[in-house]
Parts: C-alpha cells; sequence; structure tokens
C-alpha cells in the first residue's frame, strides 16, 4: 500500500481551525485499507499533535515544513536544524526592518512580545477597512495563525538565542508585498536555506535540506512503501515539493491556480471537506488501477 499526505492549513483544516467529521471518516477509511495517512505541514509537531489528539486520529507528522517526522506515537524519527549562528543572522535582518517573526523549535513558538502586537493591532485594524474578497481572506488566515499552541513571548530575539533547544524554521509576515519580497530575495540567497510561502502575508526558512517533499521520501523509505502512486493534497507554495514526488498530485478548490496547474486533479475547497471528496475518489481510482 501507499501513501496519503495532507497538508493541514487550508486544506485538512476548515476556517474555524478544525478537522471536519467527513474528513476524519474519510482518513479512518484510508488507513483501515492499508494505507499510510500522513500529516505534512509548516506547523510544529506539539501543535499538530493537539490538532489530531482533538479529531481522535494517530498518525505520521512531517511538520515545520519537513525539518521533522514524528511517528504515530510521537517518536521523533528525522529532525533537520538550522545552526544558531543563521537564526541569528536571519533573526536580526529581521529584527532591524521591524517584521513581524515567529521562530519554530522543537519545544516551542518563540516571538516577540512587542511585534506581536503590533502584527495582531494591523490585523483588527485591516479587519474593519473595506477589502477586496481576496485580501479579507488573507487577513483571516493571519489571524488564525495565533491560533496556534506552543507561543512563548520575549523581549528581545537575544532571548530566543539562549534557548538549548533545536530551531527549525523561521516565519516572517508582512501584508506589504514589497517588503515581504525584499526578505524572501534575502534568505534565498544563502546556500543552506530553503525559502517558501504558506500564504501571501509570509516566507519561511528552513534548512536546504528540509521540505515536505524530501520528508516524504525519507519516511517511504523508512516504512518501505512507494509514492509513484501516492497522493498528496495541499494549497500553497511550501506544498510544492510534496505535490512534485507523488503519482497522484491534489490541488485544493482554494488554492492558486500556479498550484493547480502542476497538479493530476483539483478538489473541493477546505470549507466544502475537500480532502474527503479527494481521499475517496483517490480510493476508488487505486482500486481500478489494482
Amino acid at each position: 500500500m501507499s501513501f496519503i499526505a495532507i497538508d493541514l492549513d487550508g486544506t485538512l483544516l476548515n476556517d474555524q481551525n478544525e478537522i471536519s467529521e467527513e474528513n476524519i471518516k474519510a482518513i479512518q477509511y484510508a488507513g483501515d485499507r492499508g494505507f499510510e495517512v500522513v500529516i505534512s505541514t509548516g506547523r510544529a509537531y506539539f501543535d499538530v499533535h493537539t490538532i489530531c489528539e482533538k479529531a481522535g486520529l494517530s498518525l505520521f507528522v512531517i511538520g515545520t515544513n519537513g525539518s521533522t517526522i514524528h511517528s504515530k506515537n510521537g517518536e521523533c524519527i528525522s529532525s533537520i536544524t538550522l545552526t544558531k549562528n543563521r537564526v541569528e543572522s536571519i533573526l536580526q535582518w529581521l529584527d532591524d526592518r521591524n517584521y513581524y517573526y515567529e521562530v519554530f523549535t522543537d519545544k516551542a513558538i518563540y516571538t516577540l512580545k512587542k511585534t506581536k502586537e503590533q502584527f495582531y493591532n494591523e490585523i483588527q485594524s485591516l479587519k474593519n477597512a473595506d477589502l477586496d474578497a481576496d485580501t479579507k481572506e488573507l487577513v483571516e488566515v493571519a489571524e488564525r495563525q495565533f491560533d496556534q499552541v506552543g507561543y512563548v513571548l520575549v523581549d528581545s530575539y537575544h532571548d530566543i538565542l539562549k534557548q538549548e533547544e533545536e530551531f527549525y524554521n523561521i516565519l516572517a509576515c508582512s501584508f506589504d508585498k514589497q517588503k515581504l519580497k525584499e526578505a524572501w530575495n534575502q534568505f534565498e540567497k544563502f546556500d543552506e536555506l530553503q525559502v517558501v510561502s504558506s500564504a501571501d502575508h509570509n516566507i519561511e526558512m528552513t534548512s536546504k535540506s528540509a521540505s515536505k517533499g524530501m520528508a516524504l521520501e525519507k519516511l517511504a523509505f523508512l516504512l518501505n512503501r512507494s509514492l509513484d502512486q501516492a497522493m498528496a493534497i495541499g494549497d500553497s507554495n511550501n506544498d510544492l515539493s510534496m505535490l512534485k514526488k507523488v503519482g497522484y498530485s491534489v490541488a485544493m478548490g482554494n488554492a492558486k491556480d500556479d498550484i493547480k496547474a502542476v497538479c493530476t486533479t483539483t478538489t473541493l475547497k477546505n470549507d466544502e471537506n475537500g480532502v474527503a471528496h479527494a481521499i475517496y475518489r483517490y480510493m476508488e481510482n487505486f482500486a481500478v488501477q489494482k
């Protein structure tokens, strides 16, 4: 049997940051028939574990954009870190330019009290403005970001660097497209960094050796499973690496056109149980192929 790899935000999670009953049943249906269902997300493992536990699901988890892989029982079976020196240089650059940023470690999501408050206030201000539909949706996505588990607020990025923890991922946010592009251009110059985006208001930096696609490939090797007929479901730029690794790639109905263009097919939106729809369709096709 093969894999079903599923992104979380904008994919498996609805707009209330929950996994619907329909999606839960579809995942259980696939698991009962021997398919290994894997969560593959930019979120930290401890946050994903909370979400899955609430839904009654026990799954492999590819976390922080491929930097970690955890087994069903919570054991970390792979981790790829950023060096503290590189983290320091990234944070110093972001801090000097007043970006809102989050640093993901094996234990917490660190962010600055001051910039979090500023970013939250900006979100509230935009919510009260007259926005087009796309911008309104983006602001709502940014606000749901704060529902993550594991935030630790600090006064300075130096407080983050004092932590004796593994650094996996740094996320930087801005609604200023030019400012976000400047950060992307700054960090993609470094050979050891992978730069991706999970929404139009952010960029994320991990090790060059970490991506959802590489992590899925590693997990397939460890479990002696094939990716040739595997399915991956996603909606964003940070899903591209895994969508390109599998034989059957699915874009969410709410995905951007450039994501849909590289996928085998498109399913319904995340608020329409698009994951369940894709799983049942995939299972039917797979049964025919067998």
